[in-house]
């Protein structure tokens, strides 16, 4: 029976990448719980965030041949976990009826250019909005949000403690739901049963 060489994460994906299963499952468990609290964290509740992460995972496998082993696995795993919540909330909408203020919103089979341009617009104003977070903040969510680092190794990188991080993360995420409360209304009415 042949040892898995785990020295490296760059290792393992490159096993990975190859086909091996046991580098898939050991992959799985390192990352199960990160992505499934990264999903936590951006979904509505009506959204099952083990369902997403199982879905990203069967993604992973399918296209395992995109990975580069020299590139950061997680930012590739959290970057399709970002599409899959995209596509779980444009199938949403595509479902239901909603109205927002006094204007309603009745077409139910919105286009695929429609669902991408207000994808795009709100991902612009989510950059705009992260943009005008003051520096140190700013890092420490990109870290968090983009590279998938959890609370302590952002503490470590940056020599302080995991409160101030946890703290600041909050005040960013804060910042921008209140920025962004005409999509929160949006999907409050998407999801609302």
């Amino acid at each position: 029976m042949h040892k898995l060489e785990l020295n490296t994460e760059k290792e393992l994906v490159t096993r990975f990448i190859s086909g091996d299963q046991l580098a898939f499952e050991l992959l799985f468990h390192r990352y199960k719980n990160k992505l499934n609290g990264f999903v936590m964290k951006l979904a509505p509740s009506q959204i099952d965030p083990d369902e997403v992460v199982q879905k990203v995972f069967i993604k992973v496998w399918i296209q395992r041949d995109k990975v580069k082993p020299e590139k950061s696995f997680s930012s590739f795993l959290f970057t399709i976990a970002k599409h899959e919540l995209v596509d779980q909330l444009r199938n949403a909408i595509n479902r239901k009826l909603y109205f927002v203020g006094d204007e309603a919103i009745s077409d139910l089979l919105i286009s695929d250019s429609t669902a991408e341009t207000a994808k795009i617009e709100l991902e612009e104003k989510v950059t705009g909005l992260i943009e005008k977070l003051p520096d140190r903040r700013r890092q420490i969510f990109e870290m968090s949000r983009y590279n998938g680092l959890t609370y302590r190794q952002i503490a470590e990188e940056l020599g302080i403690s995991e409160n101030t991080v946890d703290t600041q993360i909050r005040l960013a995420l804060n910042f921008i739901r209140k920025e962004v409360t005409k999509v929160k209304v949006i999907l409050l009415a998407i999801f609302s049963k």
